[in-house]
């Protein structure tokens, strides 16, 4: 009998403590969550202005490619719908959607300018040479991308661990992908 009162205690006991250990991890993670979500928004707000100065400068190689017959059409078809994709979740998308856009575009530009390098009929165009040769020289989203992808590795180490996990998904804290900033190099060097 005095046993079972023993087992009885402890086992209160225990459950206390994990209801305060697990209370005072959800209390802690919250704060550490915003702080790190926000940074992450600042640094989205500044590449994304910069991003559609990039796109910008990519839909110009676009208008030049669209009547070029042949596999560059088709990547052409395929970068506007990127772009128009882009345009409108930059209005009303989260982060989360405005990055998965914005990879969207960047792979379909290192696509653009890979097969306009190996292009023949693309190679004597100058007027598409230059505009592919100013979106290479673009240098805008430089730091701003790096600050954002430091500011989401960030984020996303404040969302694991096994309560943390937990208090991110409850209250709304989904993963957030960095920005793909591999460059775009063409297979023959562009010149203007």
């Amino acid at each position: 009998m005095h046993v079972v009162r023993v087992v009885r205690v402890l086992l209160v006991v225990l459950i206390v403590a994990v209801v305060v250990g697990a209370g005072s991890s959800v209390l802690s993670a919250r704060p550490d969550l915003d702080k790190a979500k926000h940074n992450v928004d600042l640094a989205w707000s500044s590449l994304s202005v910069r991003l559609d100065h990039r796109y910008l400068l990519l839909a110009a190689v676009d208008d030049k490619l669209r009547p070029v017959p042949g596999p560059i059409h088709t990547v052409a078809t395929d970068l506007d719908a990127a772009l128009a994709h882009w345009r409108d979740v930059r209005q009303n998308g989260s982060v989360t959607a405005q990055v998965d856009a914005a990879n969207d575009v960047e792979a379909l530009a290192r696509r653009v300018v890979a097969t306009a390098g190996a292009s023949p009929r693309v190679k004597n165009d100058d007027a598409v040479l230059t505009a592919i040769g100013q979106f290479l020289d673009d240098g805008s989203r430089g730091g701003a991308a790096s600050s954002f992808n430091t500011d989401v590795v960030h984020y996303e180490h404040e969302r694991r661990g096994p309560v943390r996990t937990v208090v991110a998904s409850v209250l709304g804290d989904g993963t957030i992908p960095v920005l793909d900033t591999s460059q775009a190099t063409p297979t023959t060097t562009p010149s203007a």
